[in-house]
């Protein structure tokens, strides 16, 4: 009996970097598999429940643990990913208002990040957060109090408790 040969379902997919902190404060390093040239926030924003990792390992802690391999994290769970390549871009568009507004972000788990949003003086904060549902896009994010500048990240929208302007860097 002959068999219908199939194409392969990941033939069109890159395997790409990334950094997820999960709330309670585990950081994990694993590749995400998603079509060639589609931004991370698209990415993220179609999934439903969970994100799907592979040659997963935590890197917070010598805990000796062995690597996990596959993990299915849900979504609700992440606090942000960090994309560790630059050739998996954040978002599909990205143009700078006139005037940024410096904000800070209070996360779960008492994390603050410090950045300037692409948003006028007029555009109330509540309505940029509820234009990027899913992940928001930030770039140029500092972690407070430690100071440590991440380039890109996308932050999950479940995880801002309040967004407060403070004066500029």
């Amino acid at each position: 009996m002959n068999e219908i040969p199939f194409p392969s379902t990941t033939s069109h997919l890159q395997r790409e970097p990334i950094l997820v902190l999960l709330r309670g404060g585990q950081l994990l390093q694993g590749d995400i598999h998603l079509a060639e040239g589609m931004p991370l926030i698209n990415y993220l924003r179609i999934r439903r429940l969970f994100l799907n990792l592979t040659s997963v390992r935590r890197i917070d802690a010598e805990t000796g643990e062995p690597p996990y391999g596959h993990l299915s994290i849900r979504l609700s769970n992440i606090v942000w990913v960090v994309p560790l390549e630059t050739t998996l871009d954040l978002a599909s568009s990205f143009t700078t208002a006139d005037v940024g507004r410096v904000v800070e972000l209070h996360l779960v788990d008492e994390k603050k990040l410090r950045v300037t949003l692409n948003m006028s003086e007029n555009q109330r904060m509540s309505d940029y957060l509820d234009s990027n549902t899913g992940f928001v896009p930030l770039f140029e994010a500092r972690v407070e109090p430690e100071g440590q500048v991440v380039p890109r990240m996308a932050v999950n929208h479940e995880s801002i408790l309040a967004i407060r302007e403070v004066p500029a860097f």
